[in-house]
């Protein structure tokens, strides 16, 4: 058998999502290879919308296919020697699957080419199943391969989509990206924040920009990833105007990094601004907001980041997020009277016990998912209890998230 190792640096994220969840099912069935069958069965998980609608296309019951899948795993062997191993039908499985990538012109392998690798395989567990239930071998293939074109034509669309201008892609990180690939969590009872955000976003021109305030911990970041998937995932709950926008995160240390010489922040600074008017979907958030004031300055540069977006803020030019707390607000920015002119706060309080409570609750599905776990009511109530009297320098809900958190990944290690 393979060690896990060579395997590494040869997935995508859609590959390393069926490679991960394949590992989390050998390990809850307390076994410690990845198998074929491993591997199908992450594909019915990982990739539900693909498995699913290929399974209808051949009048199969998407259920019915991975209960076989299921009970081909119950009758699987346990331990195989020492360590993770990779078995040597999905060794061969990865080849065929790494082979198609490189057709592709790709250096990793996507979910799409180890779909395609297994049903292309007259021996394969798919074909086999699938064959016993009555699907033709033929059909399988075609089947399975137009949805897979399908899905990449989606995806390749996906990518031009999120594509950023050279400025914003260097230093900038899309959240629509990441909530359309799920990499960001629900935000959970804070519809109100996020319609304060969406109103004053929609005004035409002056102080279009929200500035969210609140102690550290009491999630600002999340109201902003909240609006993200809002717009990238339920475009159909926000006002036409926000229809299509494109948040991005602008990483304020990688811009003010390498700038050794007089001029370059500027021009950073200036590329920016040039690319958000230039496309006016844009709508960039800044973490730690009141960082702006003297961002640049020490560079022997002429101006700071702030005194640089000011005019386009004035004109409604450009649209920021920003986020800060309230003793921040009010040392940098609210000294600064024409830049605070230029924000509309947006005030995100501290939930209540109950309110985080709800939180945890909403989150638990996706904790269990991350680490094959399974979070009790009680693990929850007692991360409220805890948190809050041991946790000093945070507030709910992130040091309770954190606590729970942190209980998962010892139960994922002691399982």
């Amino acid at each position: 058998m393979t060690d896990l190792g060579a395997y590494k640096d040869k997935f995508s994220d859609s590959g390393q999502r069926i490679l991960e969840s394949a590992l989390n099912e050998s390990r809850r069935r307390d076994q410690n290879y990845v198998s074929v069958e491993h591997i199908l069965h992450a594909l019915t998980d990982e990739e539900a919308d693909l498995f699913n609608s290929t399974m209808r296309d051949l009048a199969l019951d998407p259920r019915s296919v991975k209960l076989k899948i299921e009970q081909r795993l119950e009758s699987s062997r346990q331990h195989v020697g020492k360590g993770f191993k990779i078995a040597p039908d999905t060794t061969d499985l990865f080849k065929r699957a790494m082979e198609r990538a490189r057709a592709q012109g790709r250096k990793t392998i996507e979910a799409t080419d180890i779909f395609l690798a297994l049903s292309q395989d007259e021996r394969s567990l798919l074909v086999e199943v699938l064959s016993n239930m009555g699907a033709n071998p033929d059909a399988v293939v075609e089947n399975v391969r137009a949805r897979v074109r399908i899905r990449e034509q989606e995806e390749e669309q996906y990518k031009k989509k999120f594509e950023l201008p050279p400025y914003l892609k260097h230093f900038g990180v899309s959240l629509n990206r990441l909530a359309r690939a799920d990499k960001i969590p629900p935000t959970i009872g804070r519809e109100l924040e996020i319609q304060q955000m969406v109103e004053i976003l929609c005004h035409r021109e002056r102080a279009n920009s929200p500035m969210l305030v609140g102690e550290p911990g009491v999630g600002k970041t999340a109201v902003v990833e909240g609006l993200a998937r809002l717009v990238e995932l339920e475009p159909e709950k926000v006002p036409a105007r926000l229809r299509g926008s494109h948040i991005v995160q602008l990483q304020m240390g990688g811009l003010v990094a390498g700038t050794m010489l007089r001029g370059m922040f500027e021009e950073r600074i200036k590329g920016i601004i040039d690319e958000v008017k230039e496309h006016e979907n844009l709508i960039l958030f800044i973490d730690e907001a009141h960082t702006i004031i003297g961002a640049g300055a020490a560079l022997g540069t002429s101006s700071d980041a702030a005194n640089m977006f000011k005019s386009s803020l004035a004109r409604g030019e450009l649209r920021i997020i920003g986020a800060t707390t309230l003793t921040e607000y009010k040392e940098y920015i609210g000294e600064d009277e024409a830049l605070a002119r230029r924000f509309r706060l947006v005030k995100v309080d501290e939930p209540t016990i109950e309110e985080t409570k709800e939180i945890l609750f909403g989150l638990r599905p996706r904790l269990e998912k991350n680490y094959s776990v399974t979070i009790s009511d009680d693990a929850i109530n007692t991360a409220l209890e805890m948190a809050p009297k041991y946790i000093r320098n945070l507030h709910l809900p992130d040091k309770a998230i954190g606590w729970l958190d942190t209980a998962a990944v010892k139960g994922e290690i002691n399982e």
